[in-house]
């Protein structure tokens, strides 16, 4: 007797041969079959804008998905914000840092609310101070950025930097670990990645490259560059003339371009903008003097 070995049956087997018999009978053209392929990673596209989570375990934090306008399934994690510096002390961190003092250890959560275009919340912080954000969609390309903090304390606000923080893990066409897919623009060299950023000597430009004011003030233009690894594609972030600084953290793949504010007393409050800008082209053909004009 000859012994005959079957394939094990499976749903993934069994759909797999009904696909191919049913195609055997009724196989539309070529043409045809790619114009209405759809897959896992095509069939949804457009910029989203979502409440998300990074560390549940931390429910003060505040942190948005943004998908890319081009067919993915992922998205970029915004940390909005992940810090506020002040005169006052570290006002807000987003997470637990061991090592880092901050005025407020635990919080509790804010929602997000929904708008017509996408998010926003306001947060009170116990001393009076209160911050406000929004991500917005701005066309089909562009997530417009907002920010408003008042000082409702009795004392003023002195030196306000904030973190913002673009983290890049569950995107798997930006998130690659490494300063060499993230650039900076600079008067003598152009477009410069962060990696070589470090070789070059100290600036006279108007935006920093490092750790807040302690960077090297290098870039001529507000803004960094992430590109994709798939495609000629690119995110860029800035704040416009309000940006600081800009960094990135190889193992924790992200970048920042960190906004600052100016001083502000009792009373006073101050709105920052800023935005986040999905691109589809080589970035020499890019018209960034028009892309890095604040909108309103």
């Amino acid at each position: 007797m000859i012994s005959v070995k079957h394939p094990r049956l499976s749903r993934r087997n069994f759909l797999a041969a009904a696909g191919t018999t049913a195609a055997m009978f009724a196989s539309p053209p070529l043409h045809a079959r790619t114009e209405l392929r759809s897959t896992y990673e095509n069939h949804v596209a457009g910029i989203r804008i979502e409440p998300g989570h990074w560390r549940p375990h931390y429910p003060w934090e505040h942190i948005a998905w943004i998908s890319p306008p081009w067919p993915s399934q992922d998205y970029v994690w915004f940390d909005f914000p992940e810090a506020i510096f002040t005169s006052q002390g570290l006002i807000f961190l987003s997470h637990v840092n061991p090592p880092i003092d901050t005025v407020y250890e635990s919080l509790p959560a804010v929602p997000w609310e929904r708008t017509d275009a996408g998010l926003t919340f306001k947060r009170t912080l116990p001393s009076g101070i209160s911050f406000e954000g929004s991500l917005s969609r701005q066309g089909r390309r562009s997530v417009a950025l907002a920010i408003h903090l008042h000082n409702g304390s009795a004392e003023p606000l002195r030196d306000i930097r904030m973190q913002t923080c673009v983290f890049l893990r569950a995107n798997q066409e930006f998130g690659d670990e490494t300063l060499e897919n993230k650039f900076v623009h600079t008067s003598g060299k152009g477009w410069v990645s962060l990696a070589a950023v470090q070789d070059l000597p100290w600036g006279e430009a108007p935006y920093r490259v490092g750790w807040q004011s302690g960077g090297n003030p290098i870039a001529d233009w507000p803004v960094v560059i992430t590109r994709s690894n798939r495609a000629e594609r690119y995110m860029a972030c800035t704040w416009y003339d309000h940006t600081l600084s800009i960094v990135s953290n190889v193992a924790h793949p992200c970048v920042h371009a960190d906004p600052r504010f100016p001083d502000l007393e009792p009373g006073e409050g101050a709105t920052v903008r800023g935005a986040l800008h999905f691109l589809e082209a080589p970035r020499d053909e890019v018209d960034w003097k028009a892309l890095l004009v604040q909108r309103p």
